[in-house]
């Protein structure tokens, strides 16, 4: 292959890994949320977590047109948190064949909904 070929097929691998981490973290907290959900229509939505940040249960109110804009106006018209999680972003890096040792991780919060502080970085919001 050409060097010029290869630099850029690299250049695109780190893009896209570099993108899709970000994209791991929402589809799994996605799937948490919708794991832990009481039913209906839920979201995970992205928490700051550094110093005093608005609680989960703000910040699920304030997404409650976002959240039925992509249910087509379906659910509740009002946000509500039932659930939070912070996903630890750092990862190990596994082979195939290696087993019995951590992936991810994630933690679940008792009462997440009302934390304020950097805790929750995923609000489970149900519409």
């Amino acid at each position: 292959m050409e060097p010029a070929f290869m630099s850029r097929l690299i250049i695109l691998s780190l893009v896209f890994a570099v993108g899709a981490h970000a994209f791991d973290a929402d589809a799994i907290a996605q799937a948490a949320c919708a794991a832990s959900s009481p039913g209906g229509f839920v979201s995970a939505i992205r928490r700051t977590c550094s110093g005093t940040q608005a609680s989960c249960n703000t910040i699920c109110s304030n997404a409650i047109s976002g959240m039925r804009a992509i249910y087509g106006n379906q659910g509740s018209t009002t946000g509500t948190c039932f659930q939070a999680f912070h996903f630890y972003y750092k990862h190990a890096t596994l082979k195939p064949e290696e087993k019995g040792k951590a992936l991810l991780a994630m933690h679940r919060y008792r009462d997440g909904c009302n934390s304020t502080s950097c805790g929750p970085n995923f609000c489970c919001c149900k519409a």
